[in-house]
């Protein structure tokens, strides 16, 4: 018997999510413990309005793998406590851009200096060739689902 196989459950925990679930939850109770009061998703969403202010929703459901209803639902409910606004777009009134507000401008700060310290602690002890590892093989998995 060879036991260097990964067994079809460590295959699935692994792929499937019990290391992201542990890492969400870690981030979202450092966001707590740091009054930052934006859940992970919504963090994800401001990421990439901070990157590229001024997007549409079908850019933000894209860059963060989300599907149309609930990347509108976490819009909503960011647009309700006032980190964004939604805008027409100049050659295309039926399109709605994203843009942030002051207050979603502001809160980029501290909110990154949380999730990077947390990102630290998560990733304390390993190599920057062994992120690089991990990239990749992300990566290549990404990649695999998408062809």
């Amino acid at each position: 018997m060879n036991t260097n196989l990964i067994s079809l459950e460590d295959r699935y925990n692994l792929l499937a999510g019990r290391l992201f679930m542990y890492i969400n939850r870690y981030i979202a109770q450092k966001f707590k413990s740091s009054s930052v009061t934006l859940t992970r998703e919504q963090w994800t969403i401001l990421v990439q309005l901070w990157k590229q202010d001024g997007v549409s929703q079908q850019v933000i459901a894209d860059e963060t793998g989300r599907d149309k209803p609930s990347t509108t639902r976490l819009l909503d409910n960011l647009e309700r406590d006032g980190y964004l606004q939604r805008q027409p777009a100049a050659d295309d009134r039926r399109l709605n851009l994203i843009f942030l507000t002051e207050k979603g401008k502001a809160a980029e700060e501290e909110v990154m200096r949380v999730a990077n310290q947390a990102l630290d602690q998560i990733t304390a002890g390993l190599a920057t060739e062994e992120l690089e590892t991990v990239k990749k093989v992300f990566e290549k998995i990404y990649t695999n689902i998408n062809t």
